[in-house]
């Protein structure tokens, strides 16, 4: 008994790293090498679907975001990004030395996880201003 209560004990410090919101900061994504394009933003709403899809794909990202275009293809509730529909980044995990942001879109409540800097919340539009009102006289 004793020795299992010690092994839950050096796995917290592990799950609270991954479950920290403030765990590691979003850092930019280099482009693709030699293509000069941005990497394709692939989210998921399962951290875990997204750690699989790119391992499938050994993480190259352009490789996933390929086999998400195959109909056929067992996307794991996983999709591309539009970078104009991110609204905020909501959420951020490191794991295994990796970090995630978790992403709000538009017209849906769930986030969506993706490599950390692959997207950045869209700009909010310019406050309009207020009607003047025009003065009695």
């Amino acid at each position: 008994m004793r020795a299992s209560a010690t092994l839950v004990l050096h796995a917290i410090p592990a799950l609270l790293t991954f479950l920290s919101p403030t765990a590691a900061p979003a850092q930019a994504l280099p482009a693709q090498a030699g293509s000069g394009k941005a990497a394709p933003a692939i989210g998921c709403p399962s951290l875990a679907n997204l750690r699989i899809l790119l391992r499938r794909s050994s993480g190259d990202t352009a490789a996933a975001a390929a086999s998400l275009a195959d109909e056929k293809a067992d996307h794991l509730g996983c999709l591309v990004l539009g970078r104009d529909k991110v609204t905020a980044i909501v959420d951020r995990a490191a794991f295994d030395g990796s970090a995630y942001d978790c992403a709000s879109l538009q017209g849906t409540s769930v986030c969506h996880w993706t490599l950390a800097g692959t997207v950045t919340p869209a700009a909010p539009a310019p406050p309009r201003e207020p009607p003047r009102e025009k003065g009695r006289r």
